[in-house]
């Protein structure tokens, strides 16, 4: 699991704002390799939403963006005083007052496909695992991950935490032991009553056959971790200075207001850049800002790596 953003307990009365917290989980199945990859698994993602993740998703998940919907990272329950004295401000702002006045900013919607397509991409690209290691019998049968993303709550900046938790998750995978079946390439997990207590290998008593080859389980070997870093682009109000303000790991109220212009760096501890994704149409940079980004990306990278891995 993985939390951005204010984890206070709610007995504080001091709390403003909420937090996003997502959660995942790895299974595998046993599929076919590719024929021109014999000896590699694969990973699938998959990202999953419903209402309680947020007030805008639906019951299938998606997250509707029409001219009512509120905005986020309000205190939930509570009102607080204008700054005039004089008024309250309720928690359940429309956004059609609140960009009242010929404000341009429109609502971007959560694509969850398009962040399990992201994150695929960016772990088979980024050497984290070894897809060597999830192969079984080359040609015939490899394992296939499965990671499994929900969203518990949504308050902005999903698609740095999505990527954390997919790869703290594939941290924990450990494959099982299994017996291969040299002719067809079938595999059997081997239960825990068929392994020694002492080094967890196969009890060989009552599997002496010779046409089964045993693999012994063990865990992922990990390479250097990806870590995204996302910032907001948001256009200026100054006349006097046309460069956009930048804003790290935005709230999901910075991203409606930045109207879902952003780009997301991802890096590793080596200083490597792995993925460089820009979304929205005003998402421009310059030299000097993308040189700012990648710097700040690289920092995260060297704080979260002992984190998530350790």
């Amino acid at each position: 699991m993985v939390t951005f953003g204010n984890d206070n307990n709610a007995s504080n009365s001091n709390t403003t704002g909420s937090s996003t917290r997502v959660i995942a989980a790895c299974t595998l199945l046993v599929g076919h390799p590719g024929p021109s990859t014999p000896t590699h698994g694969d990973i699938d993602v998959s990202v999953s939403a419903s209402p309680l993740s947020g007030p805008r998703f639906d019951i299938g998940g998606r997250e509707s963006v029409d001219t009512a919907s509120p905005f986020y990272n309000y205190q939930s329950g509570k009102s607080t005083a204008s700054n005039d004295g004089g008024g309250i401000m309720n928690d359940s702002v429309p956004l059609t007052d609140a960009v009242a006045g010929g404000s341009d900013t429109q609502l971007q919607p959560t694509d969850t496909k398009e962040i399990e397509s992201w994150i695929r991409r960016t772990i088979r690209s980024s050497r984290f695992i070894d897809p060597t290691e999830l192969g079984i019998e080359p040609g015939k049968s490899a394992w296939r991950v499965r990671i499994s993303i929900h969203i518990i709550n949504h308050d902005g900046n999903l698609w740095d935490a999505s990527l954390l938790c997919a790869c703290a998750a594939l941290g924990d995978l450990r494959l099982p032991v299994v017996e291969v079946d040299r002719r067809s390439g079938g595999v059997r997990i081997v239960s825990n009553d068929d392994l020694d207590n002492n080094d967890g290998a196969i009890n060989n008593s009552k599997h002496n056959n010779s046409k089964f080859e045993r693999r012994k389980g063990q865990s992922l070997t990990l390479g250097p971790l990806p870590v995204p870093l996302t910032v907001a682009v948001l256009p200026s109000n100054d006349e006097n200075n046309s460069r956009d303000i930048l804003l790290i790991d935005p709230t999901h109220l910075e991203e409606d207001v930045s109207s879902g212009n952003s780009v997301t760096v991802v890096c590793n501890t080596n200083k490597e850049i792995i993925e460089f994704h820009k979304k929205g149409s005003s998402s421009r940079l310059s030299v000097d800002q993308i040189k700012a980004v990648a710097s700040m990306g690289f920092g995260r990278a060297q704080e979260l790596e002992t984190l998530v891995k350790g």
